[in-house]
């Protein structure tokens, strides 16, 4: 009796085991056949459920759980790739992402970062350069070590290079300069060249815009470092005559009581002070007419200073003198690319 209800025992868990590979097997077929009919989500879920399924029955099969897990991530890499060619790529990525599987890891991570490199060399090619470093940036976060992850490391500087060119001409120079910096902190041999190539342009592109905006300091840095990076280049010449132009000198001559004074002025390069209270200018001379409102403008004074203001009254040039310092009280110096504004100059009553 004992043998003949342990032999119905087996012949019972027999016949679930085979029932329940037989369910198994019809539900895998299903997950396949809606898989390669595109319909993937559908496909996952069968195979998901599959590999969820508990309890002491479908412990006699272990090994259709595992499968099916494998089939879902499979299914899942299948839908990425069809999403990525749709042009639906950051659904595509999200997909490759969720692949964990050990033995798919590594399929899902080159699939990826191929999927971005092309996504990042179309973008390129229709010059769309921040979209196209975005992509390659996204494949050194998620894929470096995949053969597309060093393609992407060599091909960024040539895409932030590109990137540079064209806010140099639509008038960014500052923004191609930050670019190209960056360019250059990846200390590679092909980045340095292709931002020397270009970092001369950009610089001068940024000292001309922020002398429109009138940031005579952002200027004088990008030309300075122009001229002392690339001191042989055109553009560095170009910077050098920029640095070394006469400037303007503007100012108001008034009367203590604040009316305006109408003169003949000058400024003179060199004074030198004498015993008894004297003084001498020496040339060379710039002049200018002080109008009815005492506004008086000289249009190209040489860098350099710093220059003596002169008025001439009663036939005579006269110099206001600072009777603490016996030195003129109106000295003028000239720096590079900035206008120089006296604002009130105040005569004697």
């Amino acid at each position: 009796m004992v043998i003949l209800v342990i032999g119905g025992i087996l012949a019972a868990a027999i016949g679930v085991k085979a029932g329940a590979a037989s369910g198994t097997s019809s539900s895998s077929s299903t997950a396949a056949r809606l898989a390669a009919a595109g319909q993937y989500a559908h496909a996952v879920a069968i195979d998901e459920a599959i590999a969820g399924r508990g309890g002491p029955l479908d412990a006699l099969d272990p090994g259709a759980a595992a499968a099916a897990t494998t089939d879902a991530q499979m299914t899942v890499m299948a839908w990425a790739a069809s999403l990525g060619r749709k042009g639906s790529v950051d659904l595509a990525v999200s997909l490759y992402r969720s692949v964990t599987a050990p033995s798919l890891r590594r399929q899902a991570l080159d699939a990826l970062a191929a999927l971005l490199l092309r996504t990042a060399t179309a973008d390129a090619g229709e010059a769309q350069y921040p979209n196209a470093i975005q992509r390659l940036l996204e494949i050194g976060s998620l894929a470096p070590a995949t053969p597309a992850g060093m393609e992407a490391a060599r091909q960024l500087p040539a895409d932030q290079t590109g990137e540079a060119a064209l806010l140099v001409t639509a008038g960014r120079g500052a923004d191609a300069v930050a670019i190209l910096g960056t360019v250059l902190k990846e200390s590679s041999a092909q980045a340095t060249r292709m931002a020397d190539s270009l970092l001369p342009s950009a610089l001068l592109a940024a000292g001309e815009e922020a002398l429109l905006r009138d940031s005579y300091h952002e200027a004088s840095s990008a030309l300075g470092q122009l001229v002392a990076t690339f001191p042989n280049s055109a553009e560095a010449s170009h910077a050098v005559a920029m640095l070394e132009a006469p400037q303007v000198v503007t100012g108001t001559l008034v009367t203590r009581s604040g009316a305006a004074v109408s003169a003949r002025v000058r400024l003179s390069s060199h004074y030198t002070a004498e015993p008894g209270g004297m003084y001498q200018t020496s040339a060379p001379f710039y002049y200018a007419t002080a109008d009815g409102a005492g506004d008086f403008s000289f249009s190209g004074v040489p860098v350099g200073g710093p220059y003596v203001l002169e008025v001439l009254s009663a036939g005579n040039w006269t110099t206001l003198i600072d009777p603490t310092s016996n030195q003129p009280a109106n000295p003028v110096k000239v720096t590079a690319l900035v206008p120089f504004d006296m604002t009130f100059v105040v005569l004697p009553s």
